[in-house]
């Protein structure tokens, strides 16, 4: 089958979005090695750029990758977009939702109405990315587009008789995969984290995060193979996710638990203490909110695609008198 105008425009948009991601990472590695020597510099910075660096060269990478395959029909090409288009709804719309309502007070000697443009500026910088995502999410679950990507190959359920992994499930399972090996190396940084009543930091949050990642990455592999372990792995984890936000926020001293979080953080990244514009309270709502409904649609998506998991390891029935 030939491929569609619309598979290749979104080739050539992720050939230029994976250029410009190249082209920031060129920057950030600039700026590492310009301010790298710099006294007013945090130490801890020099860490942060070169992250940054490396997590836009990833998702470069990716986005190359990607491209190629779509322009040749590849099945994963199509699974792909479909995950990247996920990640993208995840930063964007949260983003979009929040700042209308996020108080911004205009600074001293500005217009009145500088926030108003400020505000703006931010929904149509996050509504474009957005909208691209939003877009991709229905045109690759077209069945004109799926049956592009098939190619006249047979299915992998005819060849081998296995079922068919939902899409649902393949999704959750790469936005795990790739969160927890994203995460791995920030691990490192032992940045503060919130467990119940309790501020862990230090070697107490390196563990904490590099067991969050190895779940993530482990329970992402198991649900891409449909394994009945991975399924009961994700359920638990995520489900303790959940209740871990929701003990850390809702439990009295919640306040004073963010505030020493914040505390420890600045003193990490070695930053002079500041006077927030908008207040701690919004960014712990608004962080339960979007943070819990994340982490609940996978959850549902788990529990409800259930049926193949077990399904996928359950032997023919056998003739009756065998």
């Amino acid at each position: 089958m030939e491929r569609s105008g619309g598979v290749t425009a979104s080739a050539v948009l992720v050939f230029i979005g994976s250029g410009l991601t190249l082209l920031l990472a060129c920057f950030s590695a600039l700026a590492f090695f310009t301010f790298r020597n710099t006294p007013a510099q945090p130490p801890f910075m020099r860490y942060v750029m070169v992250g940054v660096a490396i997590l836009e060269i990833a998702f470069a990478v990716w986005g190359i990758f990607s491209g190629i395959g779509l322009l040749r029909l590849r099945g994963w090409a199509r699974i792909s977009m479909l995950v990247f288009s996920g990640i993208l709804l995840f930063f964007t719309l949260p983003a979009l939702l929040v700042i209308p309502l996020m108080p911004l007070p205009a600074p001293q000697g500005m217009p009145a109405n500088f926030a108003l443009f400020v505000k703006l500026f931010l929904v149509i910088f996050y509504a474009i990315p957005a909208a691209i995502g939003g877009w991709w999410l229905y045109f690759f679950n077209k069945r004109s587009v799926k049956d592009q990507f098939r190619n006249g190959a047979t299915s992998a359920v005819e060849m081998t008789g296995a079922p068919a992994r939902p899409l649902s499930i393949t999704i959750v399972g790469w936005v795990l995969l790739v969160s927890g090996t994203i995460g791995l190396p920030f691990s490192f940084l032992r940045f503060p984290v919130l467990f119940g009543a309790f501020v862990l930091a230090g070697w107490h949050s390196f563990l904490y995060l590099l067991g969050w990642c190895a779940f993530q990455i482990v329970a992402g592999a198991g649900l891409l193979k449909l394994r009945r372990w991975a399924w009961i792995l994700t359920v638990c984890g995520l489900s303790f996710g959940v209740a871990n936000a929701l003990i850390s926020v809702l439990i009295p001293g919640r306040q004073a638990r963010f505030d020493e979080a914040m505390s420890l953080v600045r003193i990490r990244m070695g930053l002079p203490e500041v006077q927030l514009a908008v207040p701690v309270n919004f960014y712990i709502w608004s962080g339960l909110v979007f943070g819990v409904l994340f982490v609940g649609v996978q959850l549902w998506f788990i529990v409800t695609r259930k049926k193949a998991f077990f399904a996928a390891h359950e032997s023919p029935a056998q003739p009756a008198g065998m």
